[in-house]
């Protein structure tokens, strides 16, 4: 039976994914106002590792942990700069959906390394989730800027889909103020250094808008999500933490083509349903189990 703390979990995970989609709403704002995929990255979680940094603690018993979950957020900056940086280079659709194949490294991940067990209809999940991604790929006229855009753009849902499956059921107990500090400290590592090297020549927007979108990338598409995903993760299972990322692909594909007018052609919108199918296939068999599963 399904219990009170798993539905709550669930409902905030769900609330995470919203807001997370917003992130390639905001990304292209900020593109459009000059700045470089380093840029909006680092932006992305400059403010929130200043607004987390009082939690910065590290006690000798959870020294293991602090050093897992700083590197979760190394392995998340590198993988965020490669999607921004995808996101300017690459039809935006092509991107969000390459991002939302992390069901099938999830189930990879969560088999190979977690060794957790992968039923029939996960196979089938992960398939679907395989071939809707090929879809977005296009090879025709592709640059060779453009292909390694694809290429690293696939660096995020590797990242995700480790981020989901350990802090779904972390190795040791850390308080979740002082996870996501680290975690969001682990970004800023990569991102900082990144955006020195790269020298760019300019760093923060030229009009309201753009500061608007700043603020936004950096606390309703960042730091409220990640609450949200932290206090919920760990009641949930799973399963439901990654079927969450359905409504994510939704919000962040609605978002684009409604508020940026950018249309959706006939494949993307076949890979999105694929994608969707591919994760209601999973809450299904979530839900036939659920008399004699209990979620944790």
């Amino acid at each position: 039976m399904q219990t009170q703390q798993d539905k709550t979990g669930h409902y905030l995970v769900l609330m995470a994914a919203c807001f997370y989609g917003l992130n390639p709403f905001f990304a292209q704002l900020l593109f459009q106002q000059g700045l470089g995929a380093e840029v909006v990255s680092l932006s992305r979680f400059i403010l929130p590792a200043l607004l987390f940094s009082g939690f910065l603690k590290c006690q000798r018993e959870n020294r293991g942990e602090v050093a897992r979950s700083l590197a979760l957020g190394m392995m998340g900056g590198v993988a965020i700069f490669a999607y921004f940086y995808a996101l300017q280079i690459i039809p935006a659709a092509t991107a969000i959906l390459i991002y939302y194949s992390y069901p099938l490294f999830s189930v990879l991940i969560g088999w190979f390394w977690f060794k957790r067990g992968v039923s029939q209809n996960t196979l089938v999940s992960g398939a679907l989730v395989a071939i809707a991604a090929s879809l977005t790929v296009r090879p025709e006229g592709l640059s060779s800027e453009a292909y390694m855009a694809i290429i690293g753009c696939f660096m995020a849902p590797l990242a995700v889909a480790t981020q989901v499956q350990y802090l779904s059921k972390p190795k040791h107990f850390l308080p979740i103020k002082q996870r996501m500090a680290w975690i969001t400290l682990g970004h800023v590592v990569i991102l900082l250094p990144l955006t020195l090297w790269q020298a760019p020549e300019q760093l923060l927007p030229v009009s309201m808008e753009g500061y608007f979108a700043l603020g936004g990338i950096a606390l309703l598409s960042a730091a409220l999500p990640q609450v949200l995903f932290m206090m919920g993760a760990t009641k949930s299972s799973v399963d439901k933490n990654t079927i969450a990322g359905s409504l994510e692909l939704v919000v962040a594909l609605m978002t684009g083509a409604v508020l940026l007018s950018q249309p959706l052609d006939r494949l993307d919108i076949t890979a999105m349903l694929l994608i969707f199918a591919a994760l209601l296939i999973r809450q299904e068999m979530r839900q036939q189990n659920s008399g004699s599963v209990v979620s944790t």
